[in-house]
Protein backbone atom coordinates (compact mmCIF):
# COMPACT_ATOMS: atom_id res chain seq x y z
CA UNK A 1 0.00 0.00 0.00
CA UNK A 2 1.25 3.45 -0.94
CA UNK A 3 0.15 7.24 -0.96
CA UNK A 4 -0.09 8.35 -3.96
CA UNK A 5 -1.00 12.01 -5.69
CA UNK A 6 -1.57 12.96 -9.31
CA UNK A 7 -1.86 16.25 -10.51
CA UNK A 8 0.60 18.76 -13.04
CA UNK A 9 3.79 19.06 -12.22
CA UNK A 10 4.97 22.73 -11.65
CA UNK A 11 8.73 24.02 -11.81
CA UNK A 12 9.78 26.39 -9.33
CA UNK A 13 10.08 28.78 -11.67
CA UNK A 14 6.52 28.67 -13.16
CA UNK A 15 4.53 28.86 -9.93
CA UNK A 16 6.82 31.84 -9.15
CA UNK A 17 5.28 33.24 -12.32
CA UNK A 18 1.83 32.32 -11.77
CA UNK A 19 2.38 34.08 -8.17
CA UNK A 20 3.55 37.06 -9.92
CA UNK A 21 1.25 37.26 -12.38
CA UNK A 22 -1.28 37.14 -9.72
CA UNK A 23 0.66 39.97 -7.70
CA UNK A 24 0.89 37.52 -4.67
CA UNK A 25 3.61 38.80 -2.38
CA UNK A 26 5.67 35.20 -1.79
CA UNK A 27 6.54 34.94 -5.55
CA UNK A 28 10.49 35.42 -3.72
CA UNK A 29 9.99 32.93 -1.29
CA UNK A 30 12.25 30.00 -0.88
CA UNK A 31 11.94 27.09 -2.60
CA UNK A 32 11.44 24.92 -0.09
CA UNK A 33 8.37 27.28 1.30
CA UNK A 34 6.66 27.35 -1.98
CA UNK A 35 4.24 24.58 -2.07
CA UNK A 36 3.11 25.69 1.39
CA UNK A 37 2.68 29.16 0.22
CA UNK A 38 0.76 28.20 -2.57
CA UNK A 39 -1.52 26.28 -0.10
CA UNK A 40 -1.78 29.30 2.21
CA UNK A 41 -2.86 31.27 -1.02
CA UNK A 42 -4.88 28.23 -2.25
CA UNK A 43 -6.96 29.03 1.26
CA UNK A 44 -7.31 32.55 0.79
CA UNK A 45 -9.26 31.98 -1.94
CA UNK A 46 -11.31 29.56 -0.53
CA UNK A 47 -9.84 26.93 -3.17
CA UNK A 48 -10.12 23.20 -1.44
CA UNK A 49 -9.51 21.05 -4.74
CA UNK A 50 -5.65 21.95 -5.46
CA UNK A 51 -3.23 20.94 -3.14
CA UNK A 52 0.53 22.02 -3.95
CA UNK A 53 2.98 18.85 -2.81
CA UNK A 54 6.48 19.57 -3.11
CA UNK A 55 8.23 16.19 -4.47
CA UNK A 56 11.27 15.21 -6.90
CA UNK A 57 9.79 13.73 -9.99
CA UNK A 58 10.54 11.35 -11.40
CA UNK A 59 11.24 9.68 -8.13
CA UNK A 60 14.75 9.27 -7.23
CA UNK A 61 15.87 12.18 -9.70
CA UNK A 62 16.88 14.90 -7.12
CA UNK A 63 14.99 17.34 -9.52
CA UNK A 64 12.31 19.02 -6.99
CA UNK A 65 9.40 19.85 -8.37
CA UNK A 66 6.24 21.12 -7.27
CA UNK A 67 3.04 19.06 -8.35
CA UNK A 68 -0.48 20.64 -8.25
CA UNK A 69 -2.58 17.43 -6.75
CA UNK A 70 -5.78 16.80 -7.52
CA UNK A 71 -6.65 13.69 -5.91
CA UNK A 72 -4.21 11.53 -3.47
CA UNK A 73 -5.20 8.68 -1.81
CA UNK A 74 -3.58 5.56 -0.32
CA UNK A 75 -3.85 2.94 -2.41
CA UNK A 76 -3.90 -0.62 -1.32
CA UNK A 77 -3.19 -2.25 -4.27
CA UNK A 78 0.13 -0.38 -5.44
CA UNK A 79 3.76 -0.23 -4.25
CA UNK A 80 7.12 2.85 -4.81
CA UNK A 81 7.78 0.80 -7.74
CA UNK A 82 4.54 -0.75 -9.28
CA UNK A 83 1.58 1.38 -9.10
CA UNK A 84 -1.56 2.54 -11.02
CA UNK A 85 -1.34 6.14 -13.13
CA UNK A 86 -4.37 8.19 -12.10
CA UNK A 87 -5.90 9.27 -15.13
CA UNK A 88 -6.77 12.83 -16.00
CA UNK A 89 -10.27 13.40 -16.06
CA UNK A 90 -12.92 16.28 -17.79
CA UNK A 91 -12.92 17.65 -14.29
CA UNK A 92 -9.88 18.04 -14.33
CA UNK A 93 -9.21 19.63 -17.60
CA UNK A 94 -11.26 22.31 -16.52
CA UNK A 95 -9.42 23.41 -13.27
CA UNK A 96 -6.56 23.65 -15.71
CA UNK A 97 -7.98 26.06 -17.77
CA UNK A 98 -8.41 28.23 -15.30
CA UNK A 99 -4.39 27.67 -13.78
CA UNK A 100 -3.39 27.98 -17.54
CA UNK A 101 -5.77 31.67 -17.70
CA UNK A 102 -4.22 32.58 -14.45
CA UNK A 103 -0.59 31.61 -15.25
CA UNK A 104 0.21 32.47 -18.50
CA UNK A 105 1.90 28.86 -18.90
CA UNK A 106 0.33 26.30 -22.18
CA UNK A 107 -1.32 23.10 -21.64
CA UNK A 108 2.14 21.31 -23.11
CA UNK A 109 3.62 23.20 -19.91
CA UNK A 110 1.84 21.02 -17.48
CA UNK A 111 1.74 17.28 -17.61
CA UNK A 112 -0.26 15.39 -15.71
CA UNK A 113 1.23 12.71 -13.80
CA UNK A 114 1.05 10.12 -10.48
CA UNK A 115 3.17 10.17 -8.06
CA UNK A 116 3.69 7.20 -5.92
CA UNK A 117 4.88 8.28 -2.07
CA UNK A 118 5.58 11.57 -2.56
CA UNK A 119 6.95 12.08 0.90
CA UNK A 120 9.59 9.95 0.55
CA UNK A 121 8.07 7.56 3.57
CA UNK A 122 8.88 4.08 1.87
Amino acid sequence: MVFKIAGWVFSFEQARAWLKKQDHPYQHSPDEFLATELNFWFRERKIDYLWAVGTDYPRGSMQPVIVLARRRREDPKSTVSRFYRVRELDADREVKKQVLEESGLNDEDLPWVTVADPFFEY
